[in-house]
């Protein structure tokens, strides 16, 4: 009885370690792996983050698989919002409000708000680890593919004087209305986010980036790293944010972003 108790003690064992590190390669300090620190390489990553750029913010998921120690291989998709240079926020102070509502801030002279889906695939290369707890690794990564740039109208409110009465406009910019939406003096404020989503219009263009990653836990199941880096994003024609400003086809960018997910 003892016997069978043991064999199935050890069968149990043996399929819960199979469980955890399935999927996973083993890395020891045997002679074959001399100069490798001991742990464990997963072989898939599902992980998201958020990204700050000199040029905008945005967020971000990708899916990794490894090739081999030194190699893996990531699908990227990405969400950002994206600025002119020269924008630049702006409150109007008036001596009243309508229906308790203080001046919004807006930015002047700003025609259109601008956000880019990217969709990338991309190679991540190790290119140094330390054995510590639950180790740590540098590695450099590029992505690149295509982009879809989403086009906004911006839209101000604008003031307007009848019969004694002031009220304001919802507006966006328009040859025929170019005086007034360029008169700051006359502008309350931006009517909001969901002003124009009906009215966007796409531009196609193409995006890279490359950069080093710093994971803190390379040999933990959960994901933990920081990446910095350069990117620039291509359009088939200038991106037209600004009035009275010179509007580019491309944006090129620093980054920052954190990271976090989920291996196995």
């Amino acid at each position: 009885m003892r016997k069978h108790l043991l064999t199935l003690l050890i069968l149990v064992s043996g399929w819960q370690v199979h469980a955890q590190t399935e999927g996973a390669v083993i890395i020891n300090n045997s002679k074959e792996s001399a100069g490798r620190p001991g742990g464990i390489a997963y072989n898939r990553e599902l992980s998201a983050g958020g990204r700050l750029t000199t040029a905008g913010w945005g967020a971000f998921a990708d899916y990794t698989k490894r090739v081999n120690m030194d190699k893996k291989r990531t699908m990227y998709f990405e969400v950002m919002f994206l600025k002119h240079p020269k924008e630049l926020k702006k409150v109007n102070e008036y001596n009243f409000a309508f229906s308790f509502d203080s001046p919004k801030p807006f930015v002047y002279a700003k025609q259109n708000s601008f956000f880019s889906t990217r969709f990338g695939y991309g190679n991540k290369f190790l290119i140094g680890e330390k054995a510590e707890k639950s180790g740590f690794e540098i590695s450099f990564n590029y992505i690149l593919g295509p982009s879809l740039g989403l086009v906004k109208p911006y839209y101000l409110e604008i003031l307007y004087e009848q019969d004694g009465n002031i009220f304001s406009v919802p507006q966006q910019y328009a040859p025929e209305t170019a005086s007034l939406f360029l008169d700051a003096s006359s502008i309350y404020g931006y009517s909001g986010f969901s002003k124009g989503l009906s009215e966007v219009s796409v531009l196609p263009g193409a995006f890279a980036k490359a950069g080093l990653s710093f994971d803190w836990a390379a040999f933990d199941e959960y994901i933990k790293s920081i990446e910095t880096g350069i990117g620039a994003e291509l359009y088939l024609q200038d991106v037209p944010i600004m009035i009275l400003e010179n509007n580019k086809p491309y944006f090129v960018f620093l980054y920052l972003s954190l990271q976090l997910g989920k291996k196995w």
